[in-house]
């Protein structure tokens, strides 16, 4: 009869076992998904800076008429940046949105070190025209 009992247990802890890592697994797929989102934020944000520091140096160096065309195309190319860093950025509060519930699925109710590991930047205003 202890034959049983012994199988029942080590039966019920495999099953306990395979529910953590199937946890875990599904924590980190979620953690996953707001990082990825996080980095393609920054490479949105990158890209702004980049098309800024040369509609800057455009602006120093005002001798010819092309150049005004020049600054508005690039204007125009960061505003266009400027939704798509917005976009990226929607999408990375919903997977964090997502993050959190998970959290709360499987009764981590602390958040306090999410917030500080998954950071998303404000939202970013459209630049005015030149």
């Amino acid at each position: 009869m202890q034959i049983s009992q012994k199988r029942k247990n080590d039966q019920q802890d495999n099953l306990l076992e395979e529910l953590l890592r199937e946890k875990a697994a599904v924590l980190s797929r979620a953690g996953m998904a707001v990082d990825d989102a996080i980095g393609q934020l920054t490479c949105a944000d990158r890209e702004i800076e980049v098309k800024i520091s040369l509609l800057k140096a455009l602006s120093e160096n005002e001798h010819a008429a092309e150049t005004s065309q020049r600054k508005q195309s690039i204007h125009e190319e960061i505003n266009l940046s400027i939704d798509r860093f917005n976009t990226i950025r929607q999408k990375a509060q919903l997977q964090y949105y997502y993050l959190i519930v998970t959290r709360e699925a499987l009764g981590l109710r602390r958040h306090d070190m999410i917030q500080e590991i998954y950071r998303i930047p404000e939202k970013k205003e459209k630049i005015k025209a030149v």
